[in-house]
């Protein structure tokens, strides 16, 4: 471990606000930039970086000194990152299912209105038996637009493994989907 990282750690372990202090002021600009790249929103990162230094003067005695501080800083702004993503997902999916339908065109038929509530049900069904990593990149995907870089950092796996996951998700839909809804 650095000098300079015990002697935050020494300090923070002693809830020196100086100490806190110090740590924040070095490195809430980095922290910040690096949640406004992942999510975009001036408002949600300022939240991330308050969020982190938290976590950080409460989880300071778990601290190994294996790595240097700021990785393992870095790992809390990843994991306050990825649990925000995933709330704002899971919101997104459960507001879905409060959506009133849309009133059907008046020149469909009433059988046709049918098969389009009944397909689009099915597409539910199917998307929900997905497993819980191929919903979640087809989410960051589709509904954030994320691209597969940036969806790779997320899930911390490759750009390739990312890739081949979106094209079996999207293989294994267009198989069980209804014909009219691929």
């Amino acid at each position: 471990m650095k000098d300079a990282d015990l002697m935050f750690v020494e300090g923070l372990r002693r809830r020196d606000p100086e100490a806190f202090e110090s740590l924040y002021r070095q490195h809430v600009r980095r922290i910040h930039n690096y949640a406004m790249s992942k999510l975009r929103n001036t408002a949600e990162a300022e939240d991330v970086a308050q969020e982190v230094f938290e976590a950080v003067f409460q989880c300071i005695d778990k601290y190994e000194g294996r790595a240097d501080l700021l990785v393992w800083v870095f790992g809390i702004t990843r994991n306050v990152i990825h649990n925000r993503v995933r709330r704002r997902a899971n919101a997104r999916l459960g507001s879905l299912e409060h959506v009133e339908e849309p009133a059907a065109p008046a020149h469909q038929s009433p059988d046709r209105q049918v098969q389009a509530r009944i397909s689009l049900g099915r597409a539910r069904e199917i998307i929900d038996a997905l497993s819980e990593d191929q919903q979640r990149i087809l989410e960051l995907r589709h509904d954030e637009r994320l691209p597969i870089r940036e969806i790779a950092s997320i899930m911390r796996r490759s750009e390739d493994a990312i890739k081949s996951s979106l094209y079996r998700t999207r293989k294994a839909l267009a198989e069980r989907l209804p014909d009219e809804l691929v």
